[in-house]
């Protein structure tokens, strides 16, 4: 219980998807001295289940690694198809079990759905040493834990995605206030490109009008007759 409250308490504060999924898994790692855990969160199109954070040198070797699981394979891919916990007891008499040369020691292994109602996230994934390691408490408690890390990696992608907003709408502003003083068609052409080139920090950017080319690169904007 008190890992589950410590968890939420940082939760709380954190609205860095890597820095909240990174949190989770050491504070889970610290208080029940697991063999390993890691989170796995969907990619875009939700083809593969992309490893967020692992603990210890295994979990950092698999993250430099770009570690991922097709989606449906595996304990974990499993579990994030059928949106429901999945306790493996003894991985040896799983056929679908998927051997990972860097967790050898695996015996038993537990997934459960990082998910809102039937929005899967992700799916925070834990192993063990030893066979039978893992009871129905550690079922319930490891899905509390995951339920509040859907709600903080939902609430992160949110802010993310409002501040993506209003960097957008600061970049249009600054550009209009500039345009706004511009004497020319070029000179219009010549603040937007330096200002979207150093706003979305491109090396490069042009655009053609007639036979005119108005390029923005590392330098000032420049003027290419054709």
């Amino acid at each position: 219980v008190q890992a589950s409250v410590e968890v939420s308490r940082r939760l709380s504060t954190i609205l860095d998807p890597r820095q909240l999924t990174r949190a989770v898994v050491e504070q889970i790692q610290q208080a029940f001295n697991y063999y390993h855990v890691h989170i796995y969160l969907f990619n875009d199109a939700r083809t593969d289940l992309v490893l967020a954070w692992g603990s210890g040198d295994a979990g950092r070797a698999m993250l430099a690694r770009e570690h991922k699981i097709p989606a449906g394979r595996g304990v974990v891919g499993r579990s994030a198809a059928t949106n429901a916990p999945l306790l493996i007891a003894d991985v040896s008499k799983d056929p679908g079990w998927l051997f990972n040369p860097m967790l050898p020691e695996t015996k038993t292994e537990l997934a459960v759905p990082i998910a809102i109602g039937d929005n899967v996230l992700g799916v925070l994934d834990v192993q063990d040493n030893h066979i039978g390691a893992f009871s129905e408490d550690d079922v319930s408690l490891l899905r509390s834990l995951a339920d509040q890390t859907a709600v903080a990696v939902q609430n992160a992608r949110a802010y993310i995605d409002v501040q993506r907003v209003a960097e957008r709408e600061g970049i249009i502003s600054s550009i209009g206030q500039q345009i706004q003083s511009a004497a020319s068609v070029e000179e219009v052409l010549e603040i937007a490109l330096s200002e979207l080139g150093r706003s979305l920090r491109v090396r490069r950017a042009d655009v053609t009008l007639g036979y005119q080319t108005f390029v923005a690169n590392d330098q000032e904007p420049q003027e290419i007759q054709q």
